[in-house]
């Protein structure tokens, strides 16, 4: 049984890693109850010696909830109505089921839960309406709290002492006296505590909650931190649902690109239902808070928007990706230096991390701006188009593949809507930059490509940590003109 403070320590860990990620260090846990480091160290330890927590010895931010205490499996056991802890009421004769962990149960031995009436053992943690589970025993030690039943009639909770004349029942609160009484007979010991019924809800959802979380990451292991040889379809529906944190996607763009010898482009109207497909995959595999982000020519994400995403979805921005170029230019019409990124979210809490991603703000002695950095702003958030060069054929990260995103562009996506440890599902492997960026970034990340040419060089590009020389453009165009000149002239 915990005491209140370590109750107070324990669940300021679980909401901490809950919404960080990453739990608490000692000093920040120090802070926020006012206690010095060695006495927190202290309760930490408690907590692991009870099996509530895991720690690593001497590293920092490991402290991890024990998966004994919180993912345990539920146990039936029967709730046979309300117990005093106060005083004695009739024998109980209400009988109900309540599930609880089993870990909070006894080795061995049958048991029941009882609610508690009153206050008198408060001293002790037990508060009026909390459900105490009791191991079935007819005898207990001085001082362990019992179950007691008097006069055949009548129940309470009370601590055990054995006197001179009898037995004295003493309550855990400076108010109330106790219960002398020549004879009894003890019905059970309590073993554990559970807070009120609503928390015992909220302890089974977790409980079902985190099966479903472990049964994902099941799910998941075969292709976590890999890259899939095959179709993306194909390992879309190997995915379960709700399962990655961020989703990007820049597909064939259906415009006649030529990968080596192969192409994808097909009738358009076959394009678009086969993006609309993919798309609803994506969404399928994405969680509540996590962001979508589609590259593609503005006709083709205009369909989908029009076909599906605006009938579905409302949480839809549309961001330009901006770019200099040297070629498509036509005397008819202005030259496309463009693409848009559609930005989907399911909801409104999706996760996004502003400061990860602020720009100086360009008139940083204006008053307005002035007050704002006073108050810890670090900057602008970057307007929704952006402009980043395409990769260059003699830049350092341009490979043999046709088609490459600037890292600069991918980077700023995924740091803006995920931290360290977060899963990132690039869609099409391609180059490997994207997949580069987040084993840079510290994101988990599952992918897939098609071809098995650029499969082996993401693969080499991740183990290496660079391009290396057969896998650039450069060394491809030298190695065809060396072969070129050494053919015999006529």
């Amino acid at each position: 049984m915990l005491t209140p403070k370590q109750k107070k320590i324990f669940e300021y860990i679980k909401k901490y890693i809950k919404e960080n990620d990453y739990s608490p260090s000692l000093e920040e846990i120090g802070r926020h109850f006012k206690l010095v480091k060695s006495t927190v160290h202290q309760h930490v330890e408690t907590l692991k010696e009870k099996g509530y927590l895991n720690k690593l010895d001497y590293q920092a931010r490991t402290i991890e909830i024990s998966e004994n205490k919180k993912y345990s499996d539920l146990v039936v056991i029967p709730l046979l109505g309300t117990i005093a802890a106060g005083q004695p009421i009739e024998a109980i004769e209400d009988k109900e089921i309540i599930e609880v962990p089993k870990s909070q149960l006894s080795k061995s031995g049958e048991h029941f839960a009882l609610k508690v009436s009153g206050d008198s053992m408060i001293g002790e943690g037990i508060s009026n309406g909390d459900i105490v589970v009791i191991r079935k025993q007819p005898t207990a030690e001085n001082g362990e709290t019992v179950v007691a039943l008097l006069n055949d009639n009548e129940v309470t909770l009370k601590k055990i002492y054995r006197e001179k004349n009898g037995f004295r029942l003493q309550p855990a609160n400076p108010n109330l006296k106790p219960i002398f009484t020549k004879e009894l007979a003890v019905q059970g010991k309590v073993i554990t505590v559970i807070r009120k019924f609503k928390e015992l809800k909220e302890l089974k959802k977790s409980i079902k909650t985190e099966e479903n979380k472990i049964k994902k990451e099941r799910e998941l292991e075969p292709y976590l931190n890999k890259v899939y040889l095959g179709d993306i379809m194909d390992l879309l529906k190997k995915l379960p649902d709700k399962c990655v944190d961020m989703i990007f996607g820049d597909p064939d763009y259906n415009v006649g690109i030529k990968y080596g010898a192969q192409t994808y482009t097909k009738n358009f109207d076959e394009y678009i239902d086969w993006y609309i497909e993919l798309t609803k995959e994506s969404m399928r595999v994405l969680k509540d808070d996590g962001n979508l982000f589609m590259l593609n020519y503005p006709k083709q994400n205009a369909h989908l928007r029009v076909r599906y995403l605006d009938n579905i979805y409302s949480l839809i921005n549309e961001y330009v990706w901006v770019y200099n170029t040297n070629v498509g230019h036509t005397p008819k019409r202005f030259t496309t230096a463009h693409r848009t990124i559609l930005h989907i979210r399911k909801t409104e809490k999706n996760k996004f991390y502003k400061d990860n991603i602020t720009v100086p703000y360009k008139n940083p002695t204006d008053k307005r701006i002035l007050h704002n950095l006073k108050n810890g702003s670090r900057g602008r958030m970057p307007y929704d188009w952006f402009y980043f060069d395409l990769v260059k054929n003699v830049s350092k990260e341009k490979t043999y593949h046709v088609c490459q995103i600037p890292q600069k562009l991918t980077e700023m996506l995924i740091k803006s809507c995920t931290i360290p440890n977060n899963i990132v599902l690039v869609l099409f492997g391609g180059s490997g930059s994207e997949l580069e960026i987040c084993k840079l970034l510290k994101r988990q990340y599952i992918s897939a490509e098609i071809d098995p040419k650029y499969h082996e060089l993401i693969l080499s590009r991740l183990k290496n940590g660079k391009i290396k020389e057969k896998y650039k453009l450069q060394f491809r165009k030298n190695k065809k003109e060396s072969q070129m000149s050494s053919l015999p002239l006529f």
